[in-house]
């Protein structure tokens, strides 16, 4: 008997409704530096840790439940998240919950140190790496391996981890680069991580040699050292972990994450190609924002771009007149990879051409097909972006596809630079990685709405 089809629509997709053309002006405040949510994975040891000014995203929202669904508590008030894993009884974690986030691979160590085995189904996070689920997962297993942990990753991406005992070790981080004279690649800052919250919990000496610099791994020695890790740098590049198991660590930690550095380039670029009048970004500790932007900054000095710096504001200026074109690679010790999109939409402002070399991750041009529609004169060759400006984004009428999180927001703001109405869809990237962009930006004068669309065919 011949089985009929069901011919019912398919639901309406929720899009992004832009309508551009307008000038921007105001003031905004960041949120907590999303990367440095990895200390979170530190208060899988034996006492709580607090970390303030905490980005109200998903990743908090997916660590806090996932502690709660091991069986530790979770707390987010007036912007301090608590976490308490004193009380962790399980180890296999739910897929619902990883599927989401890539950060919630840093739970292994502790609990592996605190349960013998954990089994954890294929993490989430955008699809900007090689491999079956875009993100790369086996040097988070080759670094516990090499504390002597038995690894291994299942077809659907399951991965299982046990370890009778983890035990010091030496590493050079520089295994884990693509590209190790220029001292980069997708699995360095990752590995780095995973070798600390290892270190801290295992028994012996730990060496560890030229870890990543960014201001997530900073922060989590930091964390750990609050904690009870005892750990010194020997050197630049050199941090040795004496590590007396995850019972050590068992002093409270209060923490408060510096600006997101992303949006806080994010808001540069909205300052840059759509403001009207400087734009005030707000947050704590703005100079070390700065420093660690440095790379970013230089660039922005090149290009022409003034910022102004004040210990809890920084004031970004429109663009008078055309910004200078620059050629700059992004890399892990130098330009972010997810500050380039943003960098490229400032490019097509520039008079002349701008060259941007990403060496970090595979798949981060996504937005590049999103900007040549929109109208800018892109050329893309593998790693190598250029941008041939002044070409700003001038196409409207567009259904544009957002494929990651940053491509999201970059083609957001591109769009708002375009009279007429332009549709993003996939635009859910942005609860990863803002608190409320498209509220901030309508704060500021934009007219972004959210609008529930028809699925295009295929």
């Amino acid at each position: 008997m011949e089985t009929r089809r069901s011919h019912r629509p398919a639901p309406p997709e929720s899009v992004l409704e832009v309508n551009g053309g307008k000038r921007l002006s105001g003031s905004v405040r960041t949120s907590g530096f999303k990367h440095s949510l990895v200390t979170a994975a530190a208060a899988a040891a034996s006492a709580p840790v607090s970390i303030g000014n905490c980005p109200d995203i998903v990743e908090t929202e997916v660590l806090s439940r996932l502690f709660r669904t091991l069986g530790g508590s979770a707390d987010l008030v007036d912007g301090t998240l608590t976490l308490d894993a004193s009380a962790l009884r399980h180890s296999e974690l739910p897929a619902d919950l990883v599927g989401r986030i890539h950060g919630s691979m840093y739970l292994l160590p502790g609990l592996v140190a605190r349960a013998g085995s954990v089994r954890m189904p294929a993490s989430g996070g955008c699809p900007i790496g090689e491999g079956p689920h875009g993100r790369p997962v086996e040097h988070i297993l080759s670094v516990m391996e090499r504390f002597g942990a038995v690894g291994r990753v299942a077809p659907d991406g399951t991965i299982e981890v046990t370890a009778t005992e983890l035990t010091g070790c030496t590493i050079d981080l520089l295994d884990y680069t693509r590209n190790r004279a220029l001292m980069s690649g997708p699995m360095y800052g990752g590995a780095t991580k995973t070798a600390l919250l290892t270190a801290a919990v295992a028994r012996g000496t730990t060496t560890l040699h030229h870890l990543y610099p960014k201001p997530d791994v900073t922060d989590l020695v930091a964390v750990l050292r609050e904690l009870g890790a005892d750990m010194e740098f020997t050197g630049p590049e050199t941090l040795v972990i004496h590590g007396r198991g995850a019972g050590a660590l068992r002093q409270k930690v209060r923490r408060t994450l510096i600006p997101d550095l992303i949006e806080v380039v994010t808001w540069i670029c909205v300052a840059v190609t759509l403001g009207d009048a400087p734009l005030h970004i707000a947050g704590p500790d703005m100079p070390r924002v700065v420093e660690a932007l440095r790379p970013e900054f230089d660039l922005f000095g090149r290009m022409g771009v003034r910022v102004d710096v004040a210990q809890d504001a920084l004031t970004a200026h429109p663009a008078q007149g055309p910004l200078r074109p620059v050629e700059f690679t992004a890399a892990s010790r130098t330009v972010f990879s997810d500050s380039q999109p943003f960098l490229a939409l400032m490019a097509g402002y520039a008079a002349g051409p701008t060259t941007i070399t990403e060496a970090v991750w595979e798949h981060r041009f996504g937005y590049v097909p999103g900007l040549a529609a929109l109208g800018m004169r892109t050329t893309q060759d593998r790693h190598v972006l250029r941008v041939d400006g002044p070409c700003p984004p001038h196409v409207g009428g567009l259904d544009l596809h957002a494929t990651d999180l940053r491509a999201a927001a970059a083609l957001l703001l591109a769009a708002l630079a375009v009279p007429g109405t332009t549709v993003l869809r996939n635009h859910g990237h942005l609860d990863r990685g803002y608190r409320d962009l498209t509220g901030d930006l309508r704060a500021l004068g934009a007219d972004v709405r959210t609008a529930a669309l028809a699925p295009q065919l295929p």
